[in-house]
């Protein structure tokens, strides 16, 4: 490339005295940049040539922390005894739909590094929740309804636990997207109240949630899908006004358009929106 240069250089570096344009010399101009032309074009054929033939000697993968490297690699087909020519635009679209298959990866970016390396970026899916499987154990769901196993994913495990979203079959998308809803207000509205649903229990026939606090000791009774801001604000000023006094209540009732109950004794039968 660097004689490419070079010889561009010269051939247009030349002065030519304008009263001497003879057609013969006019000729001998056309001559020499056809030939300068050929030239250039012969030794970037070569060089394409000699990239291709080039292996890989580098092959970077990052963003993999549940997933082992070699699986990304076995999903990619792509080993360090391939040669540079597996780079090409259309070879690295495909490597990323391959790597794309696998359940746990949510996006990937796979790009050249460098004249013979190769990049990929990973995106793994994260639990957003979790939920008691049918052999006793606490596997995950990530934010589309992808179940994640606990043996892989358990290095990220601070998530809701919610009992009823699974059937032993498949994931309930509803009660997922209303869990989704809530999850979300709760972190708009105030950091604090995501303590309080670290545990959802799920009521399939009153298509209600309750909140069973990290410790234990008290119930909030979410009622439905419906209103989720309000309840939450009642929720929000009600632990402002409670931290201030001792002790918990056995349940809160936020489920009426505009009280909180508030019950030390055993729950009663009730319902509301």
């Amino acid at each position: 490339m660097y004689l490419c240069v070079l010889m561009a250089k010269f051939f247009f570096s030349q002065k030519y005295d304008p009263t001497d344009i003879s057609p013969e010399a006019r000729a001998g101009a056309i001559s020499q940049l056809i030939v300068i032309g050929l030239v250039i074009i012969a030794i970037l054929i070569l060089a394409i040539r000699w990239k291709s033939t080039q292996h890989v000697q580098s092959i970077v993968i990052e963003g993999a922390k549940a997933i082992r490297p070699e699986e990304i690699m076995a999903m990619a087909s792509l080993t360090l005894s391939d040669t540079t020519e597996s780079a090409s635009k259309k070879r690295l679209a495909h490597i990323r739909m391959n790597i794309l298959k696998h359940p746990y990866i949510k996006d990937a970016i796979v790009e050249s590094n460098g004249i013979r390396g190769i990049k990929i970026d990973v995106q793994e899916r994260q639990p957003y929740i979790a939920f008691p499987s049918t052999s006793g154990k606490i596997d995950y769901v990530d934010s589309s309804g992808v179940i994640l196993p606990y043996e892989i994913f358990s290095h990220n495990s601070d998530v809701p636990i919610i009992h009823g979203i699974y059937d032993g079959k498949k994931i309930n998308r509803m009660i997922l997207k209303h869990i989704s809803q809530i999850i979300e207000t709760a972190k708009k509205k105030d950091i604090g109240l995501q303590e309080l649903l670290s545990e959802i229990d799920v009521n399939h026939s009153k298509k209600e949630y309750t909140f069973i606090t990290t410790d234990g000791e008290t119930e909030i009774m979410f009622g439905s899908a419906d209103n989720i801001d309000r309840k939450l604000e009642k929720l929000r000023l009600y632990m402002l006004h409670a931290s201030t006094r001792q002790g918990h209540p056995r349940y809160v009732d936020i489920r009426w358009k505009n009280q909180v109950v508030i019950g030390k004794q055993s729950l009663l039968a009730s319902s509301g929106n």
